[in-house]
């Protein structure tokens, strides 16, 4: 089969190759009354890196740090920018083309807040200035190795807004945590598991329908519009009608693993707006505080009622140790490592690997004896998992990009009342994760793996639970994990939503059509 030809000089670099920097910055504008907008993206335009140059460097920073053992040799500062549907109103997108594109994108989030399950405390009415409101126009994507050249970068994006009267609504940081890069503010190793991409991912040479082991690559029409999609499944079949009083089996639905295979001819292209939007992207973003005392003192009291480690206790929610290895059995792992005593990367560093990390299945676990079905990672990703859409030919019709990184200052138990270190704090002094992820339909992909999957306490399967880390859910939130004296456990909430919005990314050549 033949590699996709992608566009990955008019692609924005953060969808495919991801800016991976330790600094970030997201300004969120508004096209004022008066202002100048199209004058504007004329002017900024040529600074939006494209993917072609996101992943030469990203390519070249590894091979350097690989031979030096070091970071800091090459660096970079990426700009990228996505728009609101009153934003593309604002430009002069006509009401026939703003139709064409997805109802959630054109409604926003705040409007979709049945669908994400940001009602009580997540709900818009609670959620920080601007979000949750139409004047949010436009943000802008900031990312770089140096906090000085980000700051420099910030500034004369700020004044070019004042230049043709614009305004900055808000400035929201982020930072890779220095006390442990790569992990977010729970302590658990993040952005582990991303879908391959056909024509983009390199492929694996024993394997080239995956890219890293246990990587399957998707056909790009998943992420970037224009282009083939992954072919959907037939519907799984509709069981027959049940006598009356019939019972099943504990245990028989998940005997069998629907559809695991994935289809490797393309499905048709995807197309989610009027013509200029192809190579563009939906962008989702959202600003979740995590209340990491809580968290903890949870996870440390339920261990020491199980009577097992607080290490463990927390890889049965998340799915993954902190470490980022897998609580699932990877195809890499000795026998004589038992990933239910101790994290297996302590005996064999090499299970964190890009070519070990991923490479498991559930196919042996599907009861859920090692990973709790609703653990975070197997709810927002159930690989081979048998689940009523099908299978896991039907699960990678779902993948999302994602790029998130932390902000805020990482907990310390130790800290003052009011120290940005301390528990629990307010704006503007929280933490949390700026979670971004890239996709071809918010519908079928983040509103449903956050409503079908993460929420739903009967997902894969009935009464597994809601997932333990990020759902949003109302309480009680439930959490089944077979092996634990107490199951189900009732979980609180940690994850908090205090802002987001729905965007799309255009491809530079559609920037400069709507500029003009």
């Amino acid at each position: 089969m033949p590699e996709p030809e992608l566009k990955l000089d008019d692609i924005q670099g953060n969808i495919l190759a991801g800016f991976n920097k330790d600094h970030e910055s997201f300004l969120f504008v508004n096209f004022a009354e008066g202002g100048d907008p199209k004058g504007w993206l004329a002017e900024i335009t040529p600074d939006v890196a494209s993917t072609s140059e996101v992943n030469a460097f990203n390519e070249l920073f590894k091979a350097v740090n690989q031979r030096r053992g070091r970071e800091g040799t090459v660096t970079a500062t990426w700009m990228n920018l996505a728009i609101s549907a009153s934003g593309l109103t604002k430009l002069g997108v006509t009401a026939e083309e703003l139709g064409s594109f997805s109802e959630a994108f054109r409604s926003g989030m705040a409007a979709r807040a049945a669908e994400t399950g940001d009602e009580g405390a997540n709900a818009p009415e609670h959620w920080i200035k601007p979000f949750g409101s139409p004047d949010v126009h436009a943000v802008i994507i900031l990312g770089s190795d140096s906090l000085a050249d980000l700051d420099a970068a910030a500034l004369r994006q700020i004044d070019r807004l004042g230049d043709h009267d614009l305004r900055l609504l808000y400035k929201q940081d982020g930072k890779v945590r220095t006390d442990l890069p790569g992990h977010e503010h729970f302590g658990f190793k993040d952005g582990v598991s991303q879908p391959g991409i056909r024509g983009f991912t390199h492929p694996n040479p024993t394997d080239p329908d995956e890219g890293q082991p246990g990587q399957d690559r998707l056909w790009p029409g998943e992420f970037v519009l224009g282009y083939p999609t992954q072919k959907k499944p037939p519907p799984p079949p509709v069981p027959p009608p049940q006598p009356p009083n019939y019972e099943p089996q504990p245990g028989g639905q998940t005997s069998v693993l629907a559809t695991s295979e994935v289809p490797t001819e393309p499905g048709p292209e995807a197309v989610n707006g009027p013509a200029w939007a192809e190579d563009g992207s939906y962008l989702v973003f959202r600003r979740l505080r995590q209340d990491v005392g809580s968290f903890n003192a949870f996870v440390s009291e339920t261990a020491i009622n199980e009577g097992i480690t607080t290490a463990l206790m927390g890889a049965k929610l998340v799915g993954r140790y902190k470490s980022g290895c897998p609580l699932e059995r990877t195809k890499d792992e000795s026998p004589d490592l038992d990933p239910q005593i101790a994290d297996p990367s302590l005996a064999d560093p090499s299970l964190l690997t890009e070519a070990k990390i991923n490479n498991f299945e559930y196919g042996n676990d599907a009861d859920g004896a090692l990973v709790p079905r609703a653990a975070h990672i197997r709810k927002s990703y159930p690989r081979d998992e048998a689940t009523p859409g099908g299978g896991e030919a039907d699960t990678q019709t779902h993948r999302l990009l994602r790029r998130g990184i932390p902000y805020g200052e990482p907990y310390d138990p130790g800290a003052q009342t009011g120290s940005p270190q301390a528990g629990n704090t307010a704006f503007p002094d929280d933490r949390g994760l700026l979670f971004l992820c890239y996709q071809r339909s918010i519908e079928d992909q983040f509103e449903l793996v956050q409503r079908i999957w993460v929420d739903s306490p009967n997902f894969p399967q009935p009464s597994d639970g809601e997932d333990a880390i990020i759902s949003q859910a109302k309480e009680p939130r439930t959490f089944t994990a077979p092996g634990l004296k107490t199951s189900p456990l009732s979980i609180t909430q940690f994850v908090t939503t205090t802002g987001g919005e729905y965007f799309f990314s255009p491809s530079l050549s559609a920037l400069a059509k709507l500029a003009s």
